[in-house]
């Protein structure tokens, strides 16, 4: 099979898989938005950590300085972006979350425009334009008395932007650190990130029901290792607005998903 065709296909299983981030997240009920994104990074970083080296007492880390700062910089992208989009499901609808937060390729075009000189040319920049045009559409709806779902809107915009760095951080990182110990200690320094405001808070994070676990091990092991992992893997071999363009089959998805099981 060739390089390009195995890339967009795995990159289209990755999407499937992410795509039920959203069900998964609204099926926990109130479970609090940190705990969600702390066990879904963790799990995911301690899965992995055996096939990355380290149970040889490899640490892996770049060496220098400049890819460290990056690495510290994608970890705490990806903490905010799991917590603000999880937040805003719990605001606003499954599909404004979905679809604000899909608007990532329009934040993803101008970070690689401006840092990797990246440019989709003239038929993106139109996407960019109609873009913006529909994320005013969707929360002008809720501007008037809704201040609930307007800022599970405005939490979802922010999530896309995350996103978007935290993609850029991932091709930005390629050739200076292995794709798998990459995964590990983005993951847990995302999941260091959630931490911190659960003990600060002193928000018991271990009181969770046996449904709530079993659904974090699946929102860890599919969405998470699976999806994220396979998107990290296909932004350091084509274009990262490509990725992020991809990855709009999300918001349909998960949409349809949400239309059939909730």
């Amino acid at each position: 099979m060739e390089t390009k065709s195995r890339t967009a296909l795995f990159l289209f299983f990755g999407i499937f898989v992410l795509s039920w981030s959203s069900i998964l997240i609204r099926w926990m009920g109130d479970l609090n938005p940190m705990i969600i994104a702390f066990y879904r990074l963790i799990l995911s970083a301690l899965v992995i950590a055996p096939f990355a080296g380290f149970r040889r007492k490899q640490i892996h880390l770049p060496k220098l300085a400049s890819s460290k700062t990056k690495m510290l910089f994608a970890g705490l992208f990806l903490a905010l972006h799991f917590y603000t989009w999880i937040t805003s499901l719990q605001l606003t609808t499954v599909g404004n979350s979905i679809f604000l937060e899909s608007t990532h390729p329009l934040f993803g075009w101008l970070l690689s425009l401006f840092f990797l000189k990246e440019s989709g040319g003239r038929r993106l920049l139109i996407s960019f334009v109609l873009g913006v045009v529909g994320m005013y559409l969707i929360v002008s709806v809720d501007l008037v008395g809704n201040s609930r779902a307007l800022a599970g809107d405005l939490l979802a915009i922010f999530s896309a932007l995350c996103l978007a760095a935290y993609l850029l951080m991932a091709r930005m990182m390629t050739g200076h650190i292995p794709l798998l110990p990459y995964l590990v200690w983005i993951y847990g320094l995302a999941a260091f990130f959630m931490l911190l405001p659960l003990v600060g808070k002193g928000i018991p994070f271990w009181r969770i029901s046996a449904m709530n676990w079993f659904l974090l091990f699946l929102l860890a092991l599919g969405p998470n290792l699976i999806g994220h992992s396979l998107l990290n893997w296909a932004s350091r071999r084509i274009p990262i607005y490509k990725v992020n363009l991809a990855m709009l089959g999300e918001a349909v998805l998960a949409t349809v998903y949400a239309g059939l099981l909730l």
